[in-house]
Formats: structure tokens, sequence, C-alpha cells
């Protein structure tokens, strides 16, 4: 097993491609990072109102609002950077791990067992949309540090929050690394339908149509919903952003947590499941 990790590891990441949807993270967070400093004295002022308003305005409001912390937390706020962007470069890597070498005829070139084939590239699958979520977290940290410099964090959208800057980077890492374990989940999820399709494409396609599927169950206002939302992958996903309440609720976030483990080992066992009883060309 060691030795066919080691071989799936080399066998992904010697591939440019692979790099590619890191460079996108950074594109987008570079994006991100420039639209808060273009816009950062017009930010402040508009956050000091806020602020002095939700202070019942007998407050003068001074010194600096936007910071570092701010980008990384306004990433995970936008929801759209990780539940779909990170999510569909997820599911193009992993929908193609089995997929692509089936159709090319090169899966199972060796003797191994198939079960093991499947548990190497889940391993490499998840590791890689883990550092891709915890990539977009610390370059937009990073780069927020090079052009808005440190400070706490000052949050006006949903809540009104002042978190000085260690904590606010210690939830960030903890939130950051919860939605990493949701992109393992998206990964298990496009490894198991690549172990039944010919396509990767499909595969990819399939789980980022999964995502916007349960996405948009919760949040339709319609009654018949009510008994699915609290089992959808995207209600574990929001329920992570409860780290960054005052008292979270880690009861709630914890039960998230076995969810989305529960998602992963049921894909990934459908995974061998499939490929142990699909025919193999050569």
């Amino acid at each position: 097993m060691p030795a066919l990790l080691r071989a799936e590891f080399a066998k992904f990441y010697r591939h440019w491609s692979t790099y590619l949807g890191f460079g996108l993270l950074a594109a987008l967070a570079g994006l991100l990072v420039w639209g808060s400093y273009a816009q950062v004295k017009e930010s402040e002022v508009r956050a000091k109102m806020e602020l002095q308003r939700s202070l019942g305005g007998d407050f003068i409001v001074a010194g600096k609002v936007v910071s570092a912390v701010f980008v990384p937390r306004l990433i995970l706020a936008a929801r759209l950077p990780v539940y779909i962007f990170v999510a569909a470069l997820v599911a193009m890597a992993a929908g193609g791990a089995i997929a692509t070498e089936y159709s090319s005829g090169t899966l199972l070139t060796r003797p191994v067992r198939r079960a093991s084939v499947v548990l190497a590239k889940w391993f490499v699958m998840g590791f890689h949309a883990f550092t891709l979520t915890m990539f977009l977290g610390i370059v937009g940290l990073g780069l927020g540090y090079v052009f808005l410099g440190s400070g706490d964090l000052v949050w006006t959208m949903e809540q009104f929050r002042i978190v000085p800057e260690k904590q606010a980077i210690g939830e960030l890492a903890e939130a950051y690394a919860l939605q990493g374990l949701a992109m393992v989940a998206v990964a298990s999820i496009a490894l198991c339908l690549s172990a039944a399709v010919s396509r990767s494409a499909a595969a990819a396609g399939v789980t980022v149509a999964f995502l916007l599927l349960s996405g948009m169950i919760g949040v339709l206002p319609l009654d018949s919903f009510k008994h699915i939302r609290p089992y959808l992958l995207t209600t574990q996903m929001e329920r992570f952003e409860h780290v960054f309440d005052p008292h979270p609720n880690w009861g709630t976030i914890h039960g998230a947590i076995v969810w989305v483990a529960g998602y992963a080992a049921v894909a990934l066992v459908g995974a061998v499941i499939i490929l142990g009883r699909r025919e193999i060309r050569c």
C-alpha cells in the first residue's frame, strides 16, 4: 500500500495541470485583496458608520477597520469561492482519477487489488481537496498582510464582531480546515462517480450538479423540503460557519463533521464496490 500511495501521489503531482487549480485560487484571492485595497478608504468609512450606528451613535470609531484577516473571512462569507469554485476544481481532479485511466486502458496495469487502488486514489484526492481549501485561505491572508496590513477583524456583515487578530486567525484556521473536510467529501463523491463512468467530465459535472441541487433545496422556500435540509452536504458546510459565532455551538459543528465523514465514507465504499464489479479493459 505505501508503494501504491507513492506511485499515485507521483502520478498526480507530476502533471502541470494539477497546479492550475492553485494558480486559479491565488488569482481569486488576489482579486479580492485588490478589490479590498482599492476601496479600503470607502470600506472603512462605511464600516465605521455602521459601527457607530450599531453602538447607538454615542461613540467615535477610529483606527483600522479593514485588515489582512478580513480577506479570508470575506472569502468564506461569500461562499461561492469555496462552495462552487473550489468544489469544481476538486470534482474535476477526482472525477478523472479513475475514469481517465479506465478509458485509456491504463487502469490496473499491475497486479494489485482494486480496493487498494481506490483507497490510494482517495487518499491523493482527499489530500488535494484539503490542501486546495487551505491554500485559498493562506494566500488570501498572506496577500492581505502585504497590502492591507495587520489588525483585528472587524466584521459587520450578518453580525457585529470585533475579534482580536490572533483569535481571528485561529477561527479562520478552524473554519478552513472544516471546509477542507467538506471538500474531501466532494472528492469522494466525484471519485465514486469516476469509478462508474468512462468520462471524467461527466463525473465532475454530476458532482457539481449534486452540490448545486443540494444548495437549491436548502434555500427554496418549500415546506416539502424541510425534512431533507438538515441532511444535505451544503447544510453541513453552512454549519461549519458557526465557528465564527461569539459562543459556537460545538455540538452542532461536531454533528456536521460526522455527517460530512458519512458522505465521504459512503462514497468511498461505493467506489470500491463499483470498481470491484466493473469489467476492466487493458
